[in-house]
């Protein structure tokens, strides 16, 4: 049964290869029957050539030999630097796109999903799994290589009979009757296929222990990555060295260390143990081997080309053998690993996606209802939003405001379909939107986020998402957002790099200037809503007015969101909900809210509205 697991698992790898790259198995396997040939050639002739040479023959013979010899060795050697030179590049770029497939089905799982442990760690396992051992392209060259190994035993087989020819002597004696027998050579060859079967025991244990070693430290390994990563990242740095971080580091990554070598350590001692047994046992049947050889020589009972084929096939077949049964030890183990990044790329959403479609009307008819909506996050009992209910009126300007942690940012999750209510449902026009296609769905949506992220690419790539578009439209987006002055003092313009992971001569942004290339990214993606998460909250509260003046403006023509603790955006808003630890307390105008007195609104408008009287 775990045999024929293995086989259909290798099945399962192989294809996964040949969606990677339909030519690399068959060249792969191409590569190996001509390098298993290539050392035949030189020992098959060269025992031609030594006898001839000790025999005496016309030397037009021999050399035609050696012609030969040089010419069908000087092809193969040529066809297997080809093939080693190819298959070595197909192997890089399998590894790339098995990388990039995890990425893609990483961007493809639930939000909900990805703040999991468990789909943390199968991410963790999936990459470890990929290149534990090389890899899939590591593991397609070791199955040809066993194919390999299964040739040159061939050969091998085939040349080892001269072990079992029989010479007619006249009166031999008692020792040249045991060496001119062809059991010599069974016992010989039997010899060796049970050290083969001692070899194969040990090297399971050994592979056996290798994967609970990979297994006791995936976490480890993630952990160990997150810091390493952490303390090459230069925008981690200014952090590090203010709050003497790096020794906190260090400390933890010395720890990790040690979590590790502990496990590795134990295994590596065990499998050192296992596999020195292992080679003094292949040394003793290669003497022995070697010493029936040489006793056979001595009485006469085969030439010296025999000897010379002789002890290169048995080593040769010695080595295969015992390289074939690694190889498919290997292999086998390897299934394990790779069956980790399978089974990542299997893994389902649990989110229900419909496929009712949206009526594209640019955005005159889309009126977003919360209807006793509650919400807790998945592995927690707290209640971030209780029984919220309210409408997003179409093309007007909603405000949510409220103290931190009141559950402003949780609603926009859910209206975005990161996550879906515990309790209640979100309507547009009428319907659940989990009936949506959701790609559709997240169309009708912009969001600028308090945590937002700007990727180390240009300005232009930033706001287009790599979309192509004319210079001077991405530009407009730019200067609608305030970017323009900052944006032509650069030379290279919106083709600048932002930040200088990647580009030559990219540049720093600071917080502010950050967010307004989020807003003009919000903006170029022309939704009929737009959100606003406090993406201000690193600019200075008369930065931040001006910044909801200008917006307030480019989205007149949109139903526009605005997330805050602060009350900036408020006064351009026709409706304000006042949120507080997940309930509704308020709700209406702004002129309505500033006259209950006693209200949330009216204490936050009055605690801040210093930085607004202008």
């Amino acid at each position: 049964m775990n045999k024929l697991y293995y086989f259909k698992e290798i099945i399962k790898v192989i294809k996964l290869s040949n969606k990677a790259d339909k030519a690399y198995f068959p060249l792969v396997i191409i590569k190996s029957l001509v390098t298993a040939s290539f050392p035949f050639v030189a020992i098959i002739y060269s025992a031609i050539i030594l006898d001839g040479l000790i025999d005496g023959i016309d030397k037009s013979l021999v050399m035609s030999s050696v012609y030969k010899m040089i010419v069908i060795g000087s092809v193969l050697l040529i066809a297997r630097t080809a093939l080693n030179f190819i298959c070595e590049q197909k192997n890089n770029l399998i590894n790339l796109r098995l990388e990039s497939e995890i990425s893609s089905k990483t961007l493809s799982l639930d939000f909900e999903q990805l703040e999991s442990q468990e789909i943390k760690n199968k991410i963790s396992k999936a990459k470890q799994g990929i290149n534990t051992g090389g890899g899939i392209g590591s593991f397609v060259n070791m199955i040809g290589l066993s194919i390999e190994n299964i040739v040159s035993f061939i050969y091998s087989l085939v040349l080892m009979m001269t072990l079992f020819k029989v010479l007619d002597i006249a009166n031999p004696d008692t020792i040249t009757k045991i060496f001119n027998n062809p059991l010599m050579g069974i016992a010989l060859i039997l010899l060796i296929s049970l050290s083969l079967y001692i070899n194969y025991k040990i090297l399971n244990k050994v592979n056996k222990l290798e994967h609970e070693v990979f297994t006791n430290t995936v976490v480890v390994n993630r952990l160990f990555g997150f810091l390493m990563n952490s303390s090459l990242d230069y925008k981690f740095s200014k952090d590090m060295r203010l709050y003497h971080v790096d020794k906190f580091i260090s400390e933890l990554q010395h720890k990790y260390s040690l979590d590790f070598i502990k496990n590795y350590g134990a295994y590596a001692k065990k499998a050192g143990h296992m596999m020195s047994n292992v080679g003094l046992l292949n040394h003793l049947i290669l003497f022995s081997a070697y010493l029936i050889i040489g006793i056979k020589a001595l009485l006469g009972l085969i030439s010296t080309g025999e000897v010379l084929l002789l002890v290169s096939a048995i080593t040769t077949f010695n080595t295969a053998i015992t390289q074939f049964i690694t190889n498919i030890s290997t292999v086998s183990i390897q299934t394990k690993y790779l069956s980790l990044y399978d089974e990542y790329l299997k893994t389902n959403t649990n989110m229900y996606n419909g496929n009712m479609q949206i009526v594209k009307n640019n955005g005159k008819e889309y009126k977003f209802q919360f209807k006793n909506v509650s919400f807790h996050y998945p592995n927690s009992e707290e209640i971030i939003l209780n029984d919220v209910s309210f409408d997003i009126e179409v093309g007007n300007k909603l405000a949510i405001v409220g103290p931190n942690g009141a559950g402003k940012t949780t609603l926009i999750k859910l209206l975005c379909r990161f996550y879906d209510p515990t309790k209640g449902q979100i309507l547009l026009n009428g319907i659940d939107i989990k009936e949506y296609d959701y790609k559709e769905y997240i169309d009708l949506i912009s969001v600028v986020f308090q945590d937002f992220r700007i990727f180390s690419t240009t300005f232009k790539e930033n706001v287009t998402s790599g979309i192509e578009e004319e210079d001077n439209v991405v530009l407009d987006y730019l200067t609608q957002a305030g970017l323009n002055d900052r944006i032509r003092k650069l030379k290279k313009g919106i083709h600048t790099y932002i930040y200088s992971n990647f580009g030559e001569q990219g540049v720093e942004v600071s917080g502010g200037e950050a967010q307004k290339v989020a807003i003009a990214r919000a903006l170029y993606k022309n939704s009929p809503m737009v959100i606003l998460d406090e993406p201000t909250s690193a600019l200075d509260p008369i930065s931040e007015y001006e910044i909801y003046t200008k917006f307030d403006n480019l989205v007149q023509n949109k139903t526009a969101v605005y997330i805050s603790h602060r009350m900036a955006s408020c006064k351009f808003c026709d409706k304000i909900i006042v949120l507080n630890k997940g309930k509704i307390i308020q709700s209406g105008s702004h002129d309505e809210l500033l006259d209950e007195n006693d209200g949330l609104y009216n204490k936050m408008w009055k605690a801040q509205a210093k930085y607004y009287n202008m």
